[in-house]
């Protein structure tokens, strides 16, 4: 379910892991960007149950938009109630740290498969960041509250180019299994 000490126990590893590579530059900026991707694995999750709960297709155009509705209200105030259907189905979400051909990875799964309303949702927010310089752009223009703010693949990609990436080094693939959400 995700706890916040579980939050605070992975943010301590990823800045062991930064230092041991002797990367504690990017410690603040990738701390932010995992907790943006357990975060949205967890609301993943959490949707599946909302849905099921509600007697609603994820996958129905219709559904969906009725779904998401009330999906932040209803789930914000009643969040232990839909973190213990996902423990109780057998959702889950992992956190892996990699190094592959002196490259740095950093993953999310979740076994939760990405819709296509989902999919198109995340493409429309990877081509949107071009046209923000600064996270005072993005809090000023950026104002979708049907599943959250959508500031958050945004500001990846921001505190990305922090560091010297580009939004190419942000991938989400969706398997049948699970989705994946990456940073190299």
């Amino acid at each position: 379910t995700l706890p916040h000490e579980m939050e605070l126990y992975m943010d301590s590893v990823l800045a062991a892991f930064l230092e041991e590579l002797n990367q504690h530059h990017m410690i603040e900026y990738l701390t932010y960007c995992l907790n943006e991707l357990v975060t949205n694995s967890k609301k993943a999750n959490t949707k599946r149950v909302y849905f099921k709960e509600k007697g609603l297709d994820i996958n129905n155009p219709a559904d969906y938009e009725k779904g998401m509705e009330n999906f932040k209200m209803d789930t914000l105030t009643n969040i232990d109630h839909y973190l213990e259907l996902q423990k109780k189905v057998g959702l889950y979400i992992k956190l892996s740290l990699k190094i592959l051909a002196d490259k740095i990875y950093i993953e999310s799964k979740n076994n939760s498969k990405l819709t296509v309303f989902e999919k198109e949702r995340i493409q429309q927010k990877l081509d949107s960041v071009q046209q923000y310089n600064s996270m005072d752009e993005v809090f000023t223009n950026v104002l979708d509250q049907s599943e959250g703010a959508g500031l958050g693949i945004i500001i990846i990609i921001l505190m990305l180019q922090k560091v010297g990436l580009s939004k190419d080094c942000y991938q989400v693939i969706s398997t049948d299994e699970e989705t994946i959400t990456r940073i190299i």
